[in-house]
């Protein structure tokens, strides 16, 4: 049995953080795992500590018999992590190899690191029996210009496509944009995953993706401008998609490689398999199970085992108070509210 502790779960609005433990959910229940979801933080053998902060202040006094888990969706650097905040009893997880080198290369050394990448749910991003008519082109926080070059050139070449733009859509509206797809055109700044992305590759869209050149090759908002230094702005081992092969379509670290990469992709687009991609190594199930052996890797708590565990101490986290659902559905009702403001 695992004690998911998350903040994004009582959410009603859709967002990434939110996706990485719902999918994770549903990997357990397919594999007929037992969880419990902001109970006490010492209810289980088995903690995993999503997106709350705050729970992270108490865990250096748990009793010695839970093992901790923590991450991802915590701080975007080390320098983030308050310097009175003791997690060395902890795991910490990252989406992806360049996040963890990251931190590394930036002088985090206060818990164990782990890769984990969540799962991309398959059962709801699927492939569509809708006629492929159009190209996606994904829009995500880059440069005006380099927008400019694509759809310039969509447009000389006549092929016809749709634009979507990062916050500016709904999950519906992507969905039917990716029906109507053959293949798409990824336009994005970095990515520590990539959950939408990989979910265009669940629906059987491959892609074209134009990859950033370091860290600080896109357009923050005015909040994210000052998130990194110029330093780390200039670090190079990065990219737009980390799980991605030659099933999936085709990567490009120069815009001036765009026509090429487009003439190969409108001759065989039908050739590339990226669904098998992600259903071989990004499943929800795969991945909830990966979860589960880090805590036999660092803890030498077996996968089977947890299957007959149940809760050994009552009570509830925060999150599970009254007070505290109805904060959510309040502030997630005054977002709502801006959005369309």
């Amino acid at each position: 049995m695992i004690n998911i502790i998350s903040k994004s779960y009582l959410s009603s609005r859709i967002s990434g953080p939110q996706k990485v433990v719902l999918n994770t959910i549903k990997g357990l229940e397919k594999l007929g795992y037992p969880y419990v979801v902001n109970k006490s933080l010492s209810s289980c053998k088995r903690l995993w500590i999503h997106d709350d902060i705050n729970a992270l202040k108490f865990i250096k006094d748990l009793p010695s018999d839970i093992s901790i888990v923590v991450g991802p969706n915590l701080f975007i650097k080390p320098d983030n992590i308050p310097s009175n905040l003791n997690i060395k009893r902890a795991v910490f997880l990252y989406p992806s190899r360049w996040i963890k080198d990251f931190w590394l290369r930036y002088g985090y050394n206060g818990s164990s690191m782990e890769v984990w990448p969540v799962g991309i749910d398959t059962d709801d991003f699927n492939i569509s029996k809708i006629e492929k008519k159009v190209v996606m082109v994904y829009y995500k926080q880059r440069f005006a210009e380099e927008l400019k070059f694509v759809e310039n050139l969509l447009v000389n070449k006549k092929i016809k496509y749709k634009l979507i733009v990062y916050r500016d859509y709904t999950e519906g509206e992507y969905k039917k944009v990716l029906a109507e797809s053959k293949y798409g055109i990824w336009l994005g700044r970095h990515e520590s995953q990539g959950i939408a992305l990989e979910e265009a590759m669940s629906c059987g869209v491959p892609l074209i993706v134009l990859d950033v050149k370091n860290l600080g090759h896109w357009t923050p908002s005015v909040k994210e401008s000052k998130l990194f230094t110029e330093e780390e702005n200039k670090y190079a081992p990065v990219t737009v998609a980390e799980y991605f092969d030659n099933n999936c379509g085709i990567k490009i670290n120069n815009i001036l490689d765009l026509p090429n990469a487009l003439d190969t992709m409108e001759a065989g687009w039908f050739n590339f398999k990226p669904r098998k991609y992600i259903v071989e190594h990004l499943s929800c199930e795969k991945q909830a199970r990966d979860l589960l052996e880090i805590y036999n890797k660092y803890y030498g708590l077996d996968f089977e085992s947890g299957f007959n565990e149940k809760i050994i101490r009552p009570g509830n986290w925060v999150n599970n108070y009254f007070y505290n659902k109805i904060f959510v559905k309040l502030k997630d009702f005054i977002k709502n509210i801006k959005q369309y403001i």
